[in-house]
Formats: structure tokens, C-alpha cells, sequence
């Protein structure tokens, strides 16, 4: 480390033997504040990437799980007529539901994900799911039934969403698999 001298006004001097002025050090501030601003153009950028890469990876789930419903009639021995992506608001509720299978007497409803994290299991269960009945007052009177759907889902995802009484769609091949064992009593909502 360089050693500082002080000059005849008690001034530091920097290691290239000059006094530091005012004009000096606001010169090397705004040199600093380019740099920082440079960086945080950067960062922008690389969220940005990072978040169409996940909306897209999101995307390309729903679009699996969709159309493989779509081509089927029944899951887990519940029969369906309809295929829908609900949203709603009202007043200070609002929701978005991936996919709603249903038919005169069930609804299910189903939160798709790329890759299930045990907190997305938590999220629907705490969160999305006591809101569909308020905000769809139609289904009111149908048997609700809960499932999540993801292309990769960790053994702690599926343990929890088992536990919750949750259907677990996931990928197989180009098909959609049903995760849970045949004697599964799933939970009305």
C-alpha cells in the first residue's frame, strides 16, 4: 500500500505524487457512478433473459399438460367434458387456475409448473385453491379436487402434495402419468 504524504496544505496526496483537488475525487464519483450504472444495465439484462427463459420453460408445461388432457376423458377415474384456463377478479380477490377439468359434478383444478418445489405445493394449497369457489361462484356446488403438474417433480414435492390429498400429474414419454398409487383417496375442496 502506498504511502501518503501531505503537502503544504495538509492535503493527502495520491500515490501518483498529486494533491487530491475537489474536481478530483467528483471526477472519480462519477467514473464509480458510470461503472455501477453499466453493471446494473447488465443485471437488468440477465433478469430479463433469466425471466423469459422460466416464463417460456412455464409456457411449454402448461401446453403439455393441456393437450394431453384435452385428448383424454377421464383422470383417475374421474370422468371430464371440459377443458379450461380460468382468471378472475373480483373486488379484492383475483386468480389464475392453469387448467380446470370438470364436468356436472367435479372440478378439478390444476397448478402446472415446470420443475414442482415443495413451496409452489404450499403456495396452491395455502393460497390459490381456497380462492377458486369465492371467485367462480359456478362451481360452487361441485366436488373441487385439487392436482398439480410438473415435467420434473421432486420426491419432497410429490410427498407433500400426497400428503395435502392432491392428484401428481407428471410427464411420461409423451404422455401424462398420474403419480399417485391406485387406492390414492385424494381431498375434496
Amino acid at each position: 500500500m502506498p504511502e501518503y504524504k501531505n503537502n503544504e496544505a495538509n492535503e493527502p496526496i495520491s500515490e501518483y505524487g498529486q494533491p487530491l483537488t475537489f474536481e478530483k475525487v467528483w471526477k472519480m464519483f462519477k467514473e464509480a457512478e458510470k461503472l455501477f450504472e453499466k453493471t446494473d444495465q447488465k443485471i437488468d439484462r440477465l433478469a430479463k433473459m433469466y425471466g423469459g427463459a422460466s416464463e417460456n420453460s412455464r409456457e411449454m408445461a402448461e401446453e403439455f399438460f393441456k393437450r394431453g388432457l384435452e385428448a383424454r376423458d377421464s383422470i383417475f377415474g374421474i370422468q371430464y367434458e371440459q377443458v379450461d384456463r380460468l382468471e378472475r377478479k373480483r373486488k379484492s380477490l383475483q386468480g389464475e387456475y392453469d387448467i380446470v377439468l370438470h364436468n356436472g359434478e367435479h372440478a378439478i383444478v390444476i397448478e402446472v409448473k415446470f420443475k414442482l418445489h415443495p413451496d409452489d405445493v404450499d403456495d396452491f394449497i395455502e393460497r390459490k385453491l381456497p380462492k377458486f369457489k369465492p371467485l367462480f361462484k359456478e362451481y360452487a356446488h361441485k366436488k373441487v379436487i385439487g392436482a398439480v403438474a410438473a415435467l420434473t417433480i421432486p420426491k419432497e414435492s410429490y410427498e407433500k402434495a400426497k400428503k395435502y390429498g392432491l392428484l401428481v400429474l407428471s410427464q411420461a414419454g409423451e404422455n401424462i402419468t398420474v403419480m399417485n398409487p391406485k387406492d390414492f383417496e385424494w381431498k375434496e375442496f
